[in-house]
């Protein structure tokens, strides 16, 4: 794009406010045709939008993580630098596809996945190419795991990409027709994407799971695709099916109708459930890749406290960090021990309670309510590295002898515990 055509479009007030606005609490990384200027860099007021296109700026990046100074970020930044200065993350999900409207057909199975799982307050825009990005904000999720990017933001990524893998290429075979058709607009054999007479739609298109990474970037809202002359373009979830590359050009852009990742209106813990069902389904997911002890571990009647192992004696006794990620452990202990659910909840709330500061009931609930409709008993992650990172992995004799907390009370009280 000419620079007479940059200034003219990022002059418009509303968006130079709208990019200052996203920048608030994130690195922001400004490029110059094909190369990115300084980094860190940040954008205060809407006058420093124009001083960089005036000075040869073509778009506007930022990160998915919030910092509380963005400015002290380094190249040499360890992990424990990067926590410390990390405030919160927002889970973006990017779709690479060449073919537009497959990129849309994954846009709203994605859309639908996340109101499946209660999340309301998600945002979409057009990636300013070929694809999208829908993100859902930091307040959704839980406020004491922002130490834990990029892990946590990726299970769920994966997850998701797993819960809409069989209705994409259902749709995409629907949209297409014919393998032939698929053939000839991706350019790939049919070798390439069918594997044992099934379409795999990630051979055709990719949820991008690179851009959650420490100190990634995106293109930021209302920011130009400077190959494509496109606006990255934020959108009801509504208008999705009806949109169109062209809408995006600078031209048709009168003013600023919708925002991305925009909190004033999400509901704390709002997508709790979400995160839940990707944590349990992360550790199916390991499972199924490993033989593991604690399979063969199956009680006759309820354990006592007594015979508990230490990590979750730590979390009855309450924490102030790792809330979350300890609730998700005790529930499933607490299932795989053979307690009775009514027991389980006044003792997931007693738990609670000691937790400083605890977490919101209403959070306490909607995760009981979940696993009381999913009795199944899922082991709670394996020995030691999920204890270690929340604090709570202070192992004595008999933890030497189990590979999962579940395997403890056998080893502890012995086999008058086991079903036989």
């Amino acid at each position: 794009m000419r620079l007479s055509e940059l200034i003219r479009y990022y002059s418009s007030l509303p968006i130079q406010q709208e990019l200052v606005r996203f920048a608030k609490d994130r690195e922001v990384a400004t490029q110059f045709g094909q190369a990115f200027g300084k980094r860190p860099d940040v954008l205060e007021l809407p006058s420093d939008v124009i001083k960089q296109v005036r000075s040869g700026a073509t778009s506007f990046h930022c990160s998915e993580e919030r910092w509380s100074n963005p400015l002290n970020l380094t190249s040499n930044s360890e992990k424990k630098d990067l926590d410390a200065l990390r405030i919160g993350f927002d889970l973006v999900l990017d779709i690479d596809c060449k073919i537009f409207e497959w990129a849309k057909v994954c846009a709203k199975l994605l859309m639908w996945a996340l109101e499946t799982h209660s999340v309301e307050h998600y945002s979409i825009k057009f990636s300013g190419g070929t694809g999208f990005h829908i993100g859902i904000p930091w307040e959704a999720f839980a406020a004491d795991e922002r130490w834990a990017f990029p892990d946590v933001a990726q299970i769920v990524a994966k997850y998701l990409r797993e819960y809409i893998r069989q209705p994409l290429a259902r749709d995409i075979a629907e949209l297409e027709g014919d393998v032939k058709k698929i053939s000839e607009k991706s350019g790939k054999k049919p070798s390439e994407f069918m594997q044992n007479g099934t379409l795999n739609p990630y051979k055709l298109l990719e949820i991008d799971t690179i851009l959650i990474s420490p100190r990634h970037l995106f293109r930021m809202p209302y920011s130009l695709n400077e190959k494509k002359g496109l606006v990255s373009l934020p959108m009801k979830p509504r208008d999705v099916n009806k949109f169109q590359p062209e809408m995006a050009k600078p031209e048709n852009i009168k003013t600023v109708s919708m925002k991305f990742l925009d909190p004033e209106h999400v509901g704390s813990g709002e997508a709790s459930q979400l995160l839940m069902q990707a944590l349990d389904w992360n550790i199916r997911s390991k499972e199924k890749q490993q033989t593991r002890e604690v399979i063969k571990v199956e009680y006759a009647d309820k354990v006592p406290v007594e015979a508990f192992p230490p990590c979750i004696k730590c979390i009855m006794e309450g924490l102030p960090d790792g809330r979350k990620r300890s609730l998700f452990s005790l529930i499933n202990f607490l299932k795989s021990v053979k307690w009775p659910w009514l027991e389980i909840e006044q003792f997931v709330y007693d738990c609670n309670n000691k937790n400083n500061p605890p977490l919101k009931t209403g959070y306490v609930k909607s995760q009981l309510s979940w696993h009381s409709r999913h009795r199944e008993s899922v082991p709670p992650p394996n020995c030691r590295a999920f204890y270690q990172d929340i604090g709570i992995c202070k192992p004595d004799f008999t933890c030497n002898r189990v590979k999962n907390p579940i395997s403890y009370p056998k080893h502890k009280i012995g086999k008058k515990v086991i079903k036989q």
